[in-house]
């Protein structure tokens, strides 16, 4: 028994190790995506271009971090990484949405971090990661509104503030617990009423788009937008993954990519 807890204490350590090389190479990337509140959108696509050579060593280090994690083990040792994996996902979901204000589904992330298939027995990216990693997103936007505003974007904030709203609506539908990802979805709705008055006030300056340009083009980005989000919501039942911290079995299947 003895030899056990030390060899769980010892895996545990590293563990941590590797969290923490995952957290320093995720630094790079999120430098580069700090940036694009002082960039204009026609400066954007370089911008985010730039960011690909910082992701090859976040995949390197997610690689190494889940080839510690034994088979069924994955909710064991989730607590000390999962903001490690949300901080990751958020950074793909974000460089998705500024190139396409669109959002990525939860394998396309999974994909874009290197996150195996075959992996799924130990380490994956869950659902509720993921879906903390959208409302970081729409905490992100409320900020870039104001400073779209300031570089003279206007039409920006008007497609920022209809995605949110989708967004929110599609995370009512959730059969949320008290728990840090429901105290989170609270949080979002100051960030769309923040940017609905970005948007009121561009109104009452005049500064917005013609109404019946804004309306056709915003409605079809911000409707294709908010569809991978509204499906995660349904193919997972309407209910976050539930923590299964004994039954791996159990945990895989509620996760299911």
């Amino acid at each position: 028994m003895t030899s056990q807890l030390q060899a769980d204490a010892d895996l545990r350590e590293r563990v941590r190790d590797a969290v923490r090389d995952v957290e320093q190479a995720q630094r790079s990337s999120l430098a580069v995506l700090s940036r694009v509140h002082s960039h204009t959108q026609d400066q954007l696509p370089a911008l985010l271009a730039s960011l690909d050579p910082t992701l090859t060593p976040v995949r390197t280090a997610l690689a190494s971090l889940a080839a510690l994690i034994p088979p069924g083990q994955f909710y064991r040792y989730n607590d000390s990484f999962t903001r490690a994996i949300q901080q990751a996902s958020y950074i793909v979901v974000l460089r998705t949405f500024l190139e396409t204000l669109d959002v990525p589904t939860k394998p396309q992330v999974a994909h874009q971090l290197g996150i195996e298939e075959a992996w799924q027995d130990h380490f994956f990216l869950s659902t509720e990661e993921y879906l903390h990693s959208l409302i970081s997103l729409v905490n992100e936007l409320s900020r870039l509104a104001v400073n779209r505003v300031t570089l003279g974007d206007y039409e920006a904030p008007v497609q920022y503030s209809r995605f949110a709203k989708e967004l929110s609506n599609a995370f009512g539908l959730l059969n949320l617990k008290n728990d840090s990802l429901r105290k989170r979805f609270d949080s979002i709705k100051y960030d769309v009423k923040r940017l609905e008055e970005v948007v009121y006030d561009l109104s009452l300056r005049g500064l917005l788009p013609s109404a019946s340009s804004s309306s056709s083009t915003s409605s079809t980005s911000i409707s294709t937008a908010t569809r991978p989000a509204a499906a995660a919501v349904a193919a997972d039942g309407a209910r976050p993954a539930k923590k299964q911290k004994t039954d791996a079995g159990e945990a895989g299947m509620a996760v299911e990519p």
